[in-house]
C-alpha cells in the first residue's frame, strides 16, 4: 500500500511538472527539470524506505523455532510416562501470541504417543513482570489416558533468580479434574571459555487430583546451551526429579518412576530458529 500511494503521488507531481514546464522559458525549464528530477528522487527513497521498514517490521515480529530432543525418561509433573523418547516440536511466536505443537514418541513401544497443543498470550504488566494465560489440549495414543483440555494463568518476575508461579487446571473427565500449582527459580552462569552458559533451576510442584488424591514433586536441572551457528542452538542437560506419592496412587495408572520416587533424566536437543 505505501508503494502504491508513492506512484500516485510521484504521478501528480510529474503531471504538475508538465504544466508548469511549458509556461517556462528554455533556461528556467533546465533549472525546473533539475529541481524536479532531484525531488522525485528524494521522494522515491522516503517511500521505498517506508516499505521496506514496515516489511521488516511484521516480519521481525513472527519468529518460529523448531525443536528435536531426545529424554532417556518421559517424566511429566514429577511422574513418569514413558522411557526414553523423542520429542519434536514447532513453536511460532507473533508479538504477545504464541501456539505450539509437541509430540513425545515412546523408542520402547510401538503406542504410548502424546501430542500437545498449546496456544497462549503473553502481557508485560512492567519492565519486569509478565503474565502468561494459555490452553493446552493433550492427546494421548496407546496410552490408557484419556485426551483431556487444561488451562493455566502465570506470572514471572524479571529478576535474581528470575521467579515465576503458575496454576494449571485441567478437566480430566475420571472424576473432578487435576489441579497444579508450581513455583520455580532460576540463574544462568557465563562458561566464557566454551562461549556457552550453564543454566540452573529448581522447580517445586503440587498436585492435587481427582477430589483427594494428591503429591509434591520437585525437579533441579541444569542444562548447557551452545550455538552451532546464529540459528541453530544443542543442548545437553540432566534433571533431577522427586516426588511424595507415598501411596503410588498414581504408580497403579503406570506413571512411577524408574526408581521409585525420584529419578536421572538425562536430554540432549537441538533447536532451529527462523
Amino acid at each position: 500500500m505505501p508503494q502504491k500511494r508513492g506512484l500516485a503521488f510521484r504521478g501528480g507531481i510529474v503531471l504538475i511538472y508538465q504544466v508548469a514546464l511549458a509556461t517556462q522559458p528554455n533556461q528556467t525549464k533546465t533549472n525546473l527539470l533539475k529541481k524536479t528530477l532531484l525531488a522525485l528522487a528524494v521522494l522515491t527513497a522516503g517511500v521505498s524506505a517506508q516499505a521496506q521498514t514496515a516489511v521488516a517490521a511484521q516480519s521481525s515480529a513472527l519468529s518460529v523455532t523448531a525443536d528435536i530432543s531426545y529424554v532417556s525418561e518421559y517424566v511429566f509433573r514429577g511422574l513418569s510416562k514413558a522411557g526414553d523418547s523423542i520429542q519434536p516440536s514447532v513453536k511460532a511466536t507473533y508479538g504477545d501470541f504464541y501456539a505450539s505443537v509437541w509430540n513425545s514418541n515412546d523408542l520402547n513401544s510401538d503406542g504410548g504417543n502424546e501430542t500437545d497443543l498449546n496456544a497462549g498470550y503473553g502481557y508485560k504488566l512492567s519492565d519486569s513482570i509478565k503474565l502468561d494465560v494459555g490452553v493446552t489440549r493433550y492427546l494421548y495414543e496407546g496410552q490408557s489416558a484419556k485426551d483431556s483440555t487444561e488451562l493455566y494463568v502465570g506470572a514471572s518476575v524479571d529478576t535474581f533468580l528470575k521467579p515465576s508461579f503458575y496454576a494449571y487446571f485441567d478437566n480430566d473427565d475420571q472424576k473432578s479434574g487435576v489441579a497444579t500449582y508450581t513455583a520455580s527459580i532460576g540463574h544462568s552462569v557465563a562458561l566464557s571459555v566454551i562461549g556457552s552458559s550453564l543454566d540452573l533451576s529448581a522447580l517445586v510442584g503440587f498436585v492435587n487430583a481427582y477430589d483427594s488424591e494428591e503429591y509434591v514433586y520437585g525437579v533441579i536441572s541444569a542444562a548447557i546451551p551452545y550455538k552451532l551457528s546464529e540459528n541453530a542452538t544443542l543442548t545437553v542437560g540432566v534433571d533431577y526429579v522427586a516426588n511424595d506419592d507415598d501411596n503410588n496412587v498414581f504408580a497403579t495408572r503406570g506413571y512411577t518412576l524408574d526408581n521409585g520416587k525420584n529419578e536421572v533424566v538425562y536430554k540432549v536437543g537441538l533447536a532451529i530458529g527462523f
